[in-house]
């Protein structure tokens, strides 16, 4: 069972474009947020808005794997209502408040934004090479 998975040309489609959606989408990710991050490092040491900013981006890589993981998960297997419902739980649990200032949010909205496309394109690309309705 376990061989014939491995030989099995839409397993691997499936597999190659998840791995793209998830570790290339922290690529676009970082692109995408260069800007914010770059404005942030050029604010002084002890800006209430850079320390702000610093703390709500820590750990914004891990947090990025699982939502590109489970949103390209949802959507290859043409449930787009639940990578919906992953994305609004993602953005209720880490979403920033007004506190957080500019920065956080613009950080959130870019990187949340470069994820969805990443997952989106990779699952509708493995979805088309399979035969399957993209969508």
């Amino acid at each position: 069972m376990g061989e014939a998975l491995l030989l099995n040309d839409r397993v691997a489609i499936f597999m190659s474009t998840g791995l793209v959606a998830v570790f290339g989408g922290g690529a676009l990710a970082r692109a995408a947020t260069a800007p914010v991050r770059r404005a942030v490092d050029a604010l002084p040491e002890g800006d209430a808005q850079r320390g702000l900013a610093e703390d709500f981006m820590m750990g914004s890589r891990s947090i990025g794997l699982l939502e590109r993981g489970l949103m390209f998960a949802f959507l290859a297997a043409g449930r787009p209502e639940a990578a919906a419902l992953a994305l609004t739980a993602k953005s209720l649990a880490r979403g920033p408040a007004s506190d957080h200032g500019k920065y956080a949010s613009e950080y959130f909205l870019l990187g949340t934004l470069a994820s969805v496309i990443a997952s989106l394109a990779m699952s509708m690309t493995a979805r088309a090479a399979v035969g399957l309705p993209v969508l």
